[in-house]
């Protein structure tokens, strides 16, 4: 047999009170629908975690999935959240003389923009990069290295330049190339 007690006035405002702030607390504990840190580098090259948390997407899991930094091949790092591409990035070494504007030679992708006196190029999605780097790799002495979003938006171009060029000379440095 069950026993009902009557609600009291108090426990009715006490009540109706939790009934109104159990949906702001449900929506509100996780803005952004990410249970995963942010971490600050992809794939061991330090970027800014704000920028890149803006980038990446929401989900319970990320695993940044590398190879291991070859000096003489190329080099690709995804970020997977839930399983899903989020952010890349992808490098290519090529033989002296090559170009930024090589690099979109045969590629498919509309929309670029130069800027920083053409030491980078970005598109809705991406942005790019070539470094000089003599006598580190054999297979050349320029990297190309691209980043792009994978899910990206109208904010990720913005958010791309912002985070690109630091990333591309923390790269530069990780491979050990000259000033």
């Amino acid at each position: 047999m069950r026993t009902r007690y009557p609600l009291t006035s108090a426990g009715r405002a006490l009540a109706a009170a939790t009934l109104c702030a159990l949906p702001l607390t449900a929506c509100g504990s996780d803005d952004d629908g990410r249970s995963y840190p942010t971490p600050d580098n992809i794939c061991g090259i330090a970027v800014d975690s704000q920028s890149l948390e803006k980038l990446l997407d929401d989900g319970d899991e990320l695993v940044q999935d590398g190879n291991n930094f070859p000096l003489s091949g190329s080099y690709i790092c995804h970020m997977y959240v839930d399983g899903n591409d989020s952010v890349v990035s992808d490098a290519n070494w090529h033989e002296s003389g090559y170009t930024l504007r090589e690099h979109f030679e045969y590629s498919n992708i509309k929309g670029v923009r130069y800027f920083q006196g053409g030491k980078y190029a970005s598109w809705r999605s991406g942005i790019a990069t070539v470094i000089l780097c003599p006598g580190v790799s054999d297979k050349g002495d320029i990297v190309d290295v691209t980043l792009e979003d994978m899910e990206w938006d109208e904010d990720s171009r913005g958010l791309l330049e912002k985070l690109g060029p630091p990333y591309f000379d923390a790269y530069k440095k990780k491979l050990g190339c000259p000033s």
